[in-house]
């Protein structure tokens, strides 16, 4: 038996109450949950820039978007126009041709064919 005390119109009652059945109704036990980690999760490395370059230049062009390099078209040393891509970067699941902003000589290309570049990221650079 377990004991109460109960208040009705401002009149206090003392009550005993008899536990008929075990009820659940008003209480939660969580589960106890065990979990482990097999491995930890490692970013891949990235590959740093070979060599430093002025980013403000019109001859170098970086990636505007983050992606996957899909197909380099130029090489090192040809000759492009304003309508020659010289690459494809694959991002949001579209394939983009990346242009060259001047005329020139491809001088180098920083990226390979399936390398993931960020937003930013050197591509290739035309004198």
């Amino acid at each position: 038996m377990r004991k109460f005390k109960v208040k009705i119109n401002d009149q206090e009652f003392l009550v005993e109450v008899e536990e008929i059945g075990t009820s659940t109704k008003n209480t939660f036990t969580p589960p106890k949950t065990k979990f482990e980690i097999e491995r930890p999760v490692t970013q891949p490395k990235r590959e740093p820039l070979q060599e430093s370059v002025s980013l403000s230049d019109k001859n170098v062009v970086c990636a505007q978007l983050p992606g996957t390099i899909v197909k380099i078209l130029k090489n090192e040393g040809e000759m492009v126009s304003l309508k020659d891509p010289v690459l494809v970067l694959e991002a949001m699941k579209m394939e983009n041709e990346v242009f060259p902003q001047m005329e020139g000589k491809i001088k180098k290309i920083y990226v390979r064919e399936g390398q993931k570049v960020s937003k930013g990221d050197l591509l290739f650079e035309v004198e």
